[in-house]
């Protein structure tokens, strides 16, 4: 009788466990970076509105700026929800505006911007604007 050379099956099982292992880790790398890609999606779409809540305010040439305002803006077909905040300075007539966004209203921050807004001068226009 002639013996015929071949893989016996403990080999067959350890080849397919290490296998099986390395997709396992594979399929791990592909969730994490889908799962950063969507934090770093959402970052993105916060600081926009953030971004626009803070153009809006030098669009209406109002002061005293409003404290802790709050309001929504649909994004990329979210709903994003905002709170502003307005922080006397040392420097008269010159305000710290903050602009903290969410994506429910739970209240986990997803983004925050700060920007300096200066009071409009009596003719309706800020100072930038010369």
């Amino acid at each position: 009788m002639r013996w015929v050379r071949g893989f016996t099956l403990i080999e067959v099982m350890v080849a397919l466990s290490v296998f099986s292992l390395a997709a396992l880790a594979a399929l791990q790398a592909a969730s994490g970076h889908l799962t950063g890609l969507s934090a770093l999606q959402d970052k993105t779409f916060a600081q926009y509105v953030a971004s626009n809540r803070l153009a809006e305010l030098s669009l209406e040439n109002k002061w005293p700026l409003e404290d802790k305002r709050s309001g929504q803006q649909e994004q990329a077909g979210v709903t994003w929800y905002w709170q502003q905040q307005v922080v006397e300075t040392v420097t008269p007539n010159v305000v710290a505006v903050t602009v903290k966004v969410m994506k429910n209203e739970d209240g986990r921050e997803h983004f925050r911007l700060t920007r300096y807004v200066r009071k409009p001068d009596s003719a309706g226009e800020t100072s930038n604007e010369r």
